[in-house]
């Protein structure tokens, strides 16, 4: 009898020291192999999406918030990286902000010589504000509860690491591949639940010239 109490207590043992190992949550982070992607951490765990072809997987695009008053044209432009089924879970990265005068056409060289190189801040605001240049990362997760980086950012960072003109094609205008690197606290646009803590980001985004 004490040999089979044994034999059962070491296979007990063994079964919950299994169990215990395939629960751990994985950390690896997988290699980068697509144009346009999202790779970070997010509250500890690691989140990879690579664009394919748009349709299956996961799909990149643009949007505006933009104003204009007597051709004078304010705003920001969110490149974001999302996941096919409905949208969600997205990433977007917004510029801003843009301001020029309309009035004299379209102002490609300008819209290809926004977004620069080196050490970006984060709006604080929901306010566009002229002659200040920030980024303002959103969030939506799996359920559609919205997030957003507007707010405190202590400690955190966001550097643009290389922007490359893209020609325009039969369904997009001229488009930027830009590429960053960026860390902050994500707050809930709802005003309740949890911040999550974004650490570890990394992107590359397709930003369409939308000022027309």
């Amino acid at each position: 009898m004490k040999i089979k109490f044994t034999l059962l207590f070491v296979a007990a043992v063994l079964f919950f020291s299994a169990c215990k190992k395939s629960d751990t949550p994985k950390t690896t982070t997988p290699a980068i192999t697509a144009t346009y992607y999202f790779q970070g951490t997010l509250n500890g765990q690691v989140t990879t999406w690579q664009i394919t072809d748009g349709v299956t997987g996961y799909v990149t695009g643009s949007s505006a918030n933009i104003t204009s008053n007597q051709n004078v044209v304010t705003g920001g432009l969110t490149a974001s990286v999302s996941a096919a089924a409905g949208l969600v879970p997205q990433i977007g990265i917004e510029f801003r902000t843009f301001q020029f005068d309309n009035s004299q056409g379209v102002p490609t060289t300008y819209f290809d010589g926004f977004v620069n190189t080196g050490d970006w801040t984060f709006a604080t605001t929901s306010t566009y504000t002229a002659g200040t240049k920030a980024i303002a990362v959103y969030y939506t997760d799996s359920q559609g509860n919205a997030y957003s980086s507007i707010g405190a950012q202590s400690g955190s960072s966001a550097n643009v690491i290389s922007v490359s003109q893209v020609a325009a094609t039969l369904f997009t205008n001229e488009s930027l591949q830009i590429k960053l690197t960026f860390n902050c606290i994500l707050y809930p646009v709802s005003g309740t639940g949890s911040n999550i803590t974004l650490t570890n980001g990394q992107a590359s985004v397709l930003l369409e010239d939308l000022l027309y």
